[in-house]
Order: structure tokens, then C-alpha cells, then sequence
């Protein structure tokens, strides 16, 4: 009998926690999904280009180009190896298969292990970039472990607080955000430092993202995207060929 009411006192002071734990997740992923315009709107973008700069890169120039079909996980990479090689590099994210490799518009017929790392540093940086880029999406997804909501004040403004690790650790730390804009404001990673996040902008259809993370505490870790569209339509040829 006593096990009985110990367990009931535990479930009644356990339950409603849990409950309501769910319900700051919900909470917080409502004001993030209204910062970029809403979940409908990044639902119905299939295809998204961004030009992206800075960061750590080990492989390739800093300005770099993909092309990203959300639907079937397809990705076009164009960019520049550390030694002015022209690079293009098509590849899906879901299945981390590529596909095809060119270097100065030459296709490169097999994959040897050297290539291949390439290849997993091209990915690598797809992941990282779009980590930034799609955070307030990402965080809503079924795959990233979330924290409690809670409110912050940083420079004399109040802020939300969740703690995240998006999929297979890709990034981990606090997101501070605006709960009446859904903004993110900053984010505090674990490992790379701070970054004051901004420059909002629409990339078409009324589905806004973030392009600009300053890394207060190294700014060679700053990433920046001077390119962002969304288009509703896209030649399949774009992910097949040059």
C-alpha cells in the first residue's frame, strides 16, 4: 500500500512537470516558426540557392554555392579548392551518396579515397552552413533534442533561452531569440563561441532567414550568406549535370 501512494505522489508532481515541459517545446517552436514567416512557408520551398562566406573551412575558398532540393535531399556545390581548383560536386544529404565530381569541368570517373574525403569535407561544410542558415527550421524537427523554454535579459532585452543539439551533433549550444519576432538573436555553441545573429531577409514567398552570424569571440568562425532564394520550381538538369 505504501509503494502504491508513493508512487502516486510521485506521478502527481512528475506528470504535470512533463506536461508542461512539452508545452514551453511547442511554445518555443510556434515563436521560431514565426520568425521565418511560418511553418507553411518552409514547407512549400523546395528549392533553396545560397551563397555562403567565412567560416572554417579546410578545403575550400571561402565563397562557396549550393543548391539544396529539400524534397529529395539533392545538392549542387560549386565552389574553389584552396589551390584555385574550379570545383562542382553533386551529392544528396539524405543519403550522403555522390553522385558526380568535376574538377575544371572534368568529370572525374572514379571516386578513390583521396576524392572521397574531399568529397566528405564538401559535406561537411553543407551540413555546417546550413546548421546557421536553417536553425530555426531545424530546430523543429524530430531529430533535435531541446531543452526547457526560459527567459533571459542581454543587452537590456528579454530574451527566450533553449538549449539544442540538431542531428548527429551538427550543432549544439543556446539559442536566444525575440518571442515577439521568432528571431534568433544569438546562439552560443559549445565550441565555436557567440554569434550575433541578423540580417533577416525574405528569399521569396515570404519565407525569411537569418544571413549574417558574427562570431564575437573569433571572427574567422563568422559565416556569412550574401546569396539567398527560394524558388518554387527548378530543372532537374541543375542536379544531374554542369
Amino acid at each position: 500500500m505504501k509503494k502504491l501512494v508513493r508512487l502516486f505522489v510521485f506521478l502527481l508532481f512528475v506528470l504535470p512537470f512533463l506536461s508542461a515541459q512539452g508545452q514551453i517545446n511547442k511554445e518555443a517552436s510556434q515563436m521560431l516558426w514565426k520568425g521565418i514567416g511560418g511553418k507553411e512557408k518552409w514547407e512549400k520551398t523546395n528549392y533553396i540557392l545560397f551563397v555562403a562566406n567565412g567560416g572554417e573551412l579546410d578545403y575550400t575558398q571561402s565563397a562557396r554555392t549550393f543548391l539544396v532540393n529539400r524534397k529529395s535531399g539533392q545538392v549542387r556545390f560549386e565552389g574553389k579548392s584552396l589551390n584555385g581548383d574550379n570545383l562542382a560536386v553533386f551529392f544528396n544529404f539524405n543519403s550522403g551518396k555522390v553522385t558526380k565530381f568535376y574538377i575544371n569541368g572534368t568529370q572525374l570517373k572514379e571516386l578513390n579515397d583521396t576524392t572521397i574525403k574531399k568529397c566528405d569535407k564538401i559535406k561537411n561544410q553543407f551540413q555546417q552552413d546550413i546548421s546557421f542558415l536553417f536553425l530555426s527550421a531545424l530546430v523543429n524537427t524530430p531529430e533535435t533534442k531541446t531543452g526547457t523554454l526560459s527567459s533571459k535579459i542581454i543587452n537590456a532585452e528579454k530574451l527566450q533561452s533553449i538549449n539544442i543539439e540538431l542531428k548527429n551533433g551538427a550543432l549544439s549550444g543556446e539559442v536566444l531569440f525575440n518571442a515577439e519576432t521568432g528571431y534568433i538573436k544569438q546562439l552560443i555553441t559549445k565550441d565555436k563561441g557567440t554569434y550575433y545573429v541578423n540580417g533577416y531577409k525574405d528569399i521569396g514567398d515570404g519565407l525569411f532567414l537569418p544571413t549574417s552570424f558574427k562570431n564575437i569571440n573569433n571572427s574567422t568562425k563568422s559565416v556569412y550568406f550574401s546569396t539567398v532564394a527560394a524558388f518554387s520550381d527548378m530543372e532537374e538538369s541543375k542536379f544531374i549535370q554542369l
